[in-house]
């Protein structure tokens, strides 16, 4: 019965980063957010200036930690989202059905395209993402350690990109990313409980049939990801 049989669906690895990333995350834009807006004084803006660094190594060294340690993890997330066929750009007819489930909006047709192990909404997110933390790594301690050598005016449009694209991305995984993830609420149990990343064979067929089908084998009648 597929209501008996589980799946593993977040490895360790990527459990581990997603979460310490999300941590990390909300300390940056918390402290960020802070010492921008002015919203504490001077004695604690620098305080703060030595937390969001200090938080910025962890973010760094998680970030390229996964890269590179698990390597055959990323490589594969990577794959699994940059995947684009017709089903794909199927989901966007009609969203992935979320306005007419959440909404009762009679938005394209009532069927979803089958999705992989990703939808199409989640790959777009994922995508902007994993350049928006790369790309903030980058210009963050590029305006950190050589603020003279990249000159003025590389220098205040690098702060400006840095300051707003993590205020854009910020708003976008807690007003977007996080609500969506509540209602698909086997993928979010498994991301962030004690334990694997497991979830019912079940709800994996539902919400991702082509990776269910495609990217899983049979071993001594269990069912293990390949992708």
């Amino acid at each position: 019965m597929l209501s008996n049989q589980r799946v593993l669906k977040f490895p360790l690895s990527e459990k581990v980063f997603h979460n310490l990333n999300l941590v990390t995350w909300i300390g940056l834009a918390v402290t960020g957010v802070l010492i921008y807006f002015k919203l504490v004084d001077e004695k604690m803006s620098e305080i703060l200036m030595d937390w969001h660094i200090g938080i910025a190594i962890v973010f760094t060294m998680n970030f390229f930690g996964f890269m590179f340690l698990n390597f055959d993890r990323f490589s594969l997330m990577l794959r699994n989202l940059f995947i684009w066929d017709k089903d794909t750009f199927a989901w966007f007819k009609n969203f992935g059905g979320y306005p007419r489930r959440l909404f009762g909006i009679k938005f394209g047709p009532e069927e979803v395209a089958p999705q992989g192990r990703f939808n199409a909404g989640q790959k777009a997110t994922y995508i902007i993402f994993m350049f928006m933390i790369f790309a903030l790594i980058v210009t963050g301690w590029l305006l950190y350690a050589y603020p003279a050598a990249i000159g003025k005016v590389v220098t205040k449009w690098m702060f400006v990109f840095h300051v707003w694209a993590s205020i854009l991305t910020t708003l976008i995984a807690f007003c977007a990313h996080m609500p969506l993830a509540l209602i698909n609420i086997e993928d979010f149990k498994a991301m962030f409980r004690f334990g694997p990343g497991d979830v019912p064979l079940e709800d994996a067929y539902h919400h991702a049939p082509k990776w269910v089908k495609e990217d899983l084998i049979s071993i001594d009648g269990n069912l293990k990801t390949i992708k």
